[in-house]
């Protein structure tokens, strides 16, 4: 893989955090109409999965097809990365709050890391670990402003908090393992579809028509489909096939909660200063840690490839090197 492509893949996953920055938004505004987070599950997926569906047909009817054995890892994994993810991930919230279960879910760079080496034996540098220990720091002012009064330990919060950080690492690590047999829009596809399936039992859909939808809550609910569903996964999937490290993928998807956050500030009016300006800063700056940390083994790889063509043409023309 061009070592060029593989900044793409980078920068591509960097992009669907910033789509997925949105979901908070939209979802705040969604909760002012009166909607619910089970319903929120439910309609983004099916809303996702809905439009993935309509793009496919019009594109591409061959992308639809897929052989039983792919079959059956995708539905594994709409029941783990997208139903129980979100099962887990609104419980949390519900037992210890929104600052704490947002904590408890950016342990998944961790996860990542550690399934990362263990699955792909990627190496754990000091200088991950550095951008790890910064985007955490980072994370935990940006939504507590340093505040630990704004902690709500729960035993089966925290339980149910870890259990969606861990999830979400799932679905960067199962799906390095699909991406290189089946297309990005596939996954997606099939993903989303079995994930609404499997969370109708928690969702309880149709209970929506109890607050008397209108036509600003059906848009909010397809642009949660459409932004950071259908575009924000596809988006990190193609990242994830240009064979970038898996590793560092983890700690770039901290930038949703940037996004989140200046978006809030920006619509609703929410400050930015103090603590939170500094953990925003933070995040940022282990985003660039481990942009340096690319941008640096391109840098070798490429002059190593260039000095071996060197050598390799010198000794071709039977001259010493």
């Amino acid at each position: 893989m061009p070592l060029k492509s593989q900044t793409r893949g980078y920068c591509m996953v960097a992009l669907a955090s910033i789509l997925w920055g949105s979901m908070g938004i939209i979802g705040q505004m969604l909760y002012q109409q009166g909607l619910k987070a089970n319903h929120i599950v439910f309609w983004k997926l099916i809303f996702g999965f809905i439009i993935i569906l309509i793009y496919l047909l019009i594109t591409d009817k061959t992308l639809l097809r897929i052989d039983k054995k792919g079959l059956m890892y995708l539905s594994l994994m709409g029941l783990i990365c997208q139903a129980s993810y979100n099962y887990f991930i609104f419980s949390a919230i519900a037992y210890t709050g929104i600052a704490t279960a947002t904590i408890l879910l950016y342990t998944s760079p961790i996860f990542v890391i550690i399934m990362s080496r263990l699955f792909y034996k990627e190496n754990i540098t000091s200088i991950k670990l550095m951008a790890l220990l910064m985007c955490m720091g980072g994370s935990f002012l940006t939504v507590t402003e340093g505040a630990l009064a704004a902690l709500k330990l729960n035993p089966i919060g925290i339980i149910m908090g870890l259990a969606a950080g861990f999830t979400f690492a799932i679905t960067t690590i199962s799906t390095k393992a699909l991406v290189s047999r089946y297309s990005r829009w596939t996954i997606c596809l099939y993903v989303f579809g079995f994930g609404a399936l499997f969370a109708i039992p928690i969702s309880n859909p149709l209970s929506i028509l109890e607050i008397n939808p209108g036509p600003s809550t059906w848009l909010g609910l397809f642009l949660l489909g459409l932004l950071p569903t259908a575009l924000g996964y596809g988006l990190y999937i193609t990242g994830i096939s240009y064979n970038i490290e898996m590793s560092k993928t983890g700690i770039l998807t901290t930038l949703e909660i940037i996004v989140a956050v200046v978006a809030a500030s920006l619509i609703f009016g929410d400050k930015i200063w103090g603590y939170k300006l500094l953990g925003i800063l933070m995040v940022f700056l282990s985003v660039i840690i481990i942009q340096i940390e690319i941008s640096t083994k391109i840098f070798i790889k490429e002059k190593l490839g260039a000095l071996k063509l060197f050598i390799n043409k010198k000794r071709s023309k039977g001259e010493s090197v």
